[in-house]
């Protein structure tokens, strides 16, 4: 494990030593510590959710032990135990093992219910397969999983994303012809009794727009009423722009939806898939952020339309890829992504620690941490003074 404490600013020479001691002092105890840890039981591409109360849910993969050459494998899950420091045992969440390919786009997704339960939703690319699995109210246990998507299955190239409000439910996936992504759109299906049961699949993007074919995308709830989407767009093949889509009346049946006026940081003009993934957190209890990856640098922004900003220079010149936010209630967030990928490295963790005014002072994060193989870093705010940071 490493910890990570941010150095404090340099007094002047005249400063008496008791002034430096104090000073020292205020500063740590205003710049959070950053917990740097591999994933538990040599799992692989770690998701990280905070609930509405402030409790930490891990969910990762990891191999089966009997064939350590093989990517065959289960999803688990465990909660964080901030007495103990440490996580609870793993629960089993998928039914059936499956082989993680090579695929960070089609990583696995959770949600956190009013009523305690986990929610979590999966894609198998060679199959082009959406499972969902829900949990009970403790998560002491997972139910039998279920297949989700019958009608619109064509083109399934990247994982889904799943919300949850109260004892609503959504999950979010995007299909089409993958050589015709201009007219590929997005999909969704909504629950109303906690995942017991949902609804049909239902077109909730502009088919105008398009769908970018292999980039996975976010979702949350900005209400009980309201479902935002980032998704990536293929506007005439080319237009990959990060789109924010916000489907209304999803706490009966979808009435419409609205679309954020596009912005320069949010413009990707590209002929090719980027293959990226977005991530959305909330500042306990309202404000959300989102972060995406334009002209393969990380971008962050408030949700539903603040102003996007790039996050930080990479280490060297290389594409930055799969972010993950997480801020805490005194309004300071950290974002972490991985840089130098290949097909199969996750790359070298890099990260950004902010405050409510921009980026925090006094923190310069160069440490050289190699993620794992198909693998990404996932983040979450610990306490009122920490983050935790799983690769």
């Amino acid at each position: 494990m490493h910890r990570y404490r941010t150095p404090a600013n340099p007094v002047t020479a005249f400063l008496a030593v008791l002034l430096v001691i104090v000073s020292q002092l205020c500063v740590a105890a205003e710049m959070p510590e950053v917990r740097i840890e591999a994933t538990p039981d040599d799992g692989v591409q770690p998701r990280l959710v905070t609930d509405t109360s402030g409790n930490v849910h891990l969910l990762y993969f990891k191999k089966r032990l009997r064939a350590p050459a093989a990517r065959e494998g289960n999803l688990y899950y465990r909660q964080y135990l901030p007495e103990q420091g440490q996580f609870s045992q793993p629960i089993k969440v998928s039914s059936q093992a499956f082989n993680i390919q090579s695929y960070s786009i089609a990583r696995a997704a959770m949600a956190i219910d009013g009523e305690g339960r986990a929610h979590v939703m999966w894609y198998l690319p060679r199959s082009e397969k959406y499972f969902y699995a829900r949990s009970n109210a403790e998560r002491t246990a997972f139910e039998e999983q279920r297949s989700m998507v019958t009608d619109y299955i064509l083109g399934h190239d990247a994982g889904g994303d799943i919300a949850a409000f109260g004892n609503q439910v959504a999950i979010v996936w995007g299909a089409g012809d993958l050589s015709r992504e201009a007219e590929r759109t997005m999909f969704a299906r909504f629950s109303h009794d906690g995942g017991a049961t949902f609804g049909r699949e239902t077109m909730i993007s502009n088919p105008d727009f398009g769908a970018c074919g292999c980039c996975s995308m976010a979702a949350d709830y900005l209400s009980e009423q309201e479902l935002l989407v980032a998704y990536r767009s293929a506007i005439d093949g080319v237009g990959r722009h990060m789109q924010l889509l916000t489907v209304e009346g999803v706490d009966n049946a979808p009435t419409g939806s609205r679309y954020a006026d596009m912005q320069a940081l949010r413009e990707w003009e590209a002929s090719f898939c980027p293959l990226s993934t977005n991530d959305i957190a909330a500042n306990l209890p309202d404000r959300k952020w989102l972060v995406f990856e334009t002209q393969s640098r990380i971008v962050q922004m408030s949700l539903p339309d603040g102003d996007p900003q790039a996050v930080r220079e990479p280490f060297s010149e290389t594409r930055q890829k799969n972010p993950a936010v997480a801020s805490n209630a005194e309004g300071q967030r950290l974002i972490a992504w991985g840089e130098a990928i290949s097909h199969t490295r996750g790359g070298r963790l890099n990260m950004q620690l902010f405050d409510e005014a921009g980026v925090m002072a006094g923190f310069d994060f160069n440490e050289d941490i190699a993620i794992g193989e198909f693998s990404f870093p996932a983040v979450a705010a610990i306490g009122p003074n920490s983050f935790l940071v799983l690769y």
